[in-house]
């Protein structure tokens, strides 16, 4: 009769036990190194750069030729916000023709940190409160349409 009580408590323990554990999460495109050994600057193209390692993360801004494939391994630990473990950025570069220029690595040591600030630019003129301006309101005639 007890082992089935202590059975049941075991797992129990052994499920709550585990949902304490973090977790390793992968995002973005990880890029094969022997992949990267086909490519050839000054010979390949972009759509077989497109082609080898699918969609890029994003593209570089007023066609400038660039585009990037971001990947990264996030730690979430329970009750904790998410920490970043690595980054990998690698940046291909393309001249007028979409013929591939420079390959470039960057790490998460490169990266900007972007923060954010809580402050309101005042508009100008008056500012009401909010009571302020449904009074406000009250006494004007509806506009034509």
């Amino acid at each position: 009769m007890k082992k089935p009580i202590y059975l049941t408590l075991a797992i129990c323990v052994m499920t709550i036990l585990s949902a304490c554990e973090s977790r390793v999460t992968h995002h973005g495109n990880s890029l094969d190194p022997t992949a990267l050994d086909k490519l050839t600057i000054g010979s390949t193209k972009q759509i077989e750069v497109e082609a080898m390692f699918g969609r890029p993360s994003t593209r570089g801004a007023f066609n400038s030729g660039r585009i990037y494939y971001i990947s990264q391994q996030m730690e979430i630990a329970p009750g904790q916000k998410a920490e970043l473990l690595n980054r990998v950025i690698v940046i291909f570069t393309f001249d007028d023709n979409r013929i591939l220029e420079s390959i470039e690595f960057q790490d998460e040591n490169i990266g900007r940190t972007v923060f954010y600030i809580d402050s309101v630019t005042p508009t100008p003129g008056q500012n009401y409160g909010f009571i302020q301006q449904i009074l406000s309101n009250l006494g004007t005639p509806p506009t034509p349409q």
